[in-house]
């Protein structure tokens, strides 16, 4: 570039004006950190002052640290010895120490330094200042005698105050850009004690998240309300002077009851129309035996029709007699070859009598229909039993209306009613009725899907784990020619409780408050009305990086 063709600029430097300088001059000062970009300049042939950043560009390097996170116990540890910032300020500013090791001065080490360092820098400066004036006086006197003279003299006497005035100038000049950087760290340390870290990005509220992971199971999400009506069956036991108890319960099934309860379930209904039969009379006698005598073993020997002729206007009293007669009969008919077929059809024709026995003697007696009921609850009524109480059905009492609502149970249409089992308590004994029963007066029945609130609120998730986050240093530094500035700030540190429910294969994380975060402990369970308070994370998020701070 040639010289002659430059721009020069006088320059506003504190309360005194410098100049002219060359662009060349300015843009070194500038590369050296010794201006500021605000400082006034004044274009050589122009009134006006304008900012020197209008005129020429500047850089301000920031560089970039990271360190590890510390622990708390750490924090208060270095919180315990840490420089006081002032103090700190002033270590970096005189070049005693660099970010580096700047923390490893206690803060007596700190102040005996720095009044050391002061103490020289004053010495330096008053003697600097002793000497300027000193030479300025003597220079003044000798001017007087020689300065008018021509010679080497003059020309002695110009270099040398030509120097010292050089030398002080230098140091006001230094003074000057040391205070332009102060100020320009000063507004970098503002605005990075000013930024704001906000709370971690990404979260949902709660309730929503819950709802929006909620797992319907088909066995537990319906709701069933009906009406049971148990006076038939009251009806039919009142002429035994039987009463049934007041505990009514209606259970429903997982699924549809195999095949062997369903066996069952028929068993004990018929056992109940036997026993529960009226006293059997003659009449209903008669008819009962003609029914057998329908299979009396015809043949054309004179003993067939003698037994046929007995067996005419047969009455309940002559029955073991008759029975008797058929038995002596057939063992005789047995030892006659001619007659040893019809002896086997006697036999047979013996069993059917004595099953009807059995029946007549079950029908007039109370004491063989409370023995019969016994006896099937001491055996299959107990396997009944003891399959409903562990099939993992819902089970709820009929109110006194005969009314009930049941819930948490598998939807129920007309074609799976017979999942639906209504209990009722006769003789101390446990009587499961299907909901088809003729024993029962089943009323109106409805099956619905249950609220999704009220499935939400079941929802039980656990603490797996608990996480901290944050905490992490952030730099922002001013790089000049001569110095070195940082400042450095901590982020703010965030707490979660990684919740996963049973059998969950992934982890949600609950962003909650310091008194939370230690009440909770691994494991402990956590409603829905209490993860609702709090945003949920996919993972564990920090605070995004405020503009003017940097980590590396």
């Amino acid at each position: 570039m040639d010289h002659a063709r430059m721009r020069t600029f006088s320059l506003q430097i504190g309360n005194e004006t410098r100049g002219p300088l060359t662009e060349a001059e300015i843009e070194t000062m500038i590369a050296e950190g010794a201006l500021a970009a605000d400082m006034l300049c004044q274009p050589e042939g122009t009134q006006d002052w304008a900012p020197l950043s209008d005129h020429f560009k500047f850089r301000v390097t920031l560089k970039l640290r990271q360190t590890r996170p510390v622990s708390n116990e750490a924090e208060e540890a270095i919180e315990a010895v840490r420089l006081d910032p002032d103090i700190r300020r002033r270590l970096l500013l005189y070049g005693l120490a660099d970010p580096a090791n700047v923390d490893t001065f206690s803060q007596v080490q700190a102040m005996l330094a720095l009044a050391d360092h002061e103490k020289k820098v004053s010495a330096t400066i008053g003697f600097h200042r002793l000497a300027g004036y000193a030479a300025l006086g003597a220079m003044l006197v000798v001017g007087i005698v020689l300065g008018l003279s021509r010679g080497i003299g003059g020309d002695v006497l110009a270099f040398a105050g030509g120097s010292i005035i050089k030398e002080e100038h230098s140091a006001r000049l230094s003074l000057q850009i040391l205070r332009s950087e102060i100020s320009q760290f000063a507004e970098l340390k503002t605005r990075g004690e000013r930024a704001v870290f906000e709370k971690p990005r990404g979260g949902s509220p709660g309730f929503n998240v819950i709802a929006s992971r909620l797992r319907i199971d088909p066995y537990s999400s319906f709701l069933l309300r009906g009406q049971v009506d148990a006076s038939p069956l009251a009806k039919r036991i009142a002429p035994w002077g039987l009463k049934l108890d007041a505990d009514r319960r209606v259970t429903v099934l997982r699924d549809a009851p195999p095949s062997k309860t369903s066996d069952l379930l028929k068993a004990q209904s018929e056992l109940l129309d036997e026993v529960l039969l009226p006293a059997l009379d003659e009449a209903g006698f008669t008819k009962m035996f003609t029914e057998v005598m329908g299979t009396f073993p015809a043949a054309t020997f004179p003993e067939a029709a003698r037994l046929r002729l007995e067996a005419q206007g047969m009455r309940m009293s002559g029955l073991k007699i008759f029975i008797d007669r058929v038995d002596v009969r057939a063992q005789a008919a047995a030892t006659l070859s001619a007659q040893k077929v019809w002896g086997g059809q006697l036999v047979a024709f013996s069993d059917r009598l004595k099953e009807l026995q059995t029946k007549v003697y079950a029908l007039t007696s109370p004491v063989a229909r409370r023995q019969r009921w016994s006896e099937f609850h001491a055996g299959k009524g107990a396997e009944l039993a003891a399959w409903m109480l562990t099939s993992g059905a819902q089970e709820t009492r009929v109110n006194s209306d005969g009314s009930f609502v049941i819930s948490s149970v598998s939807g129920i249409n007309a074609e799976s009613l017979n999942q639906v089992i209504v209990s009722v308590r006769l003789a101390g004994d446990t009587v499961f009725l299907p909901w088809d029963s003729k024993h029962l007066g089943t009323g109106k029945w409805a099956s619905e899907p249950m609220a999704k609130a009220f499935l939400i609120d079941r929802e039980r998730y656990k603490v797996t784990d608990k996480v901290i986050v944050g905490g992490r240093p952030f730099y922002a530094n001013l790089q000049t020619a001569t110095h070195r500035f940082v400042f450095t700030r901590n982020s703010p540190q965030w707490r979660y409780l990684a919740l996963a429910r049973d059998t969950d294969k992934d982890t949600i994380y609950a962003l909650v408050d310091e008194k939370t975060y230690a009440a909770a402990s691994k494991g402990a369970k956590i409603t829905p009305a209490e993860l609702a308070k709090f945003n949920l994370y996919l993972s564990p998020e920090e605070s995004v990086r405020p503009e003017g701070l940097y980590v590396e």
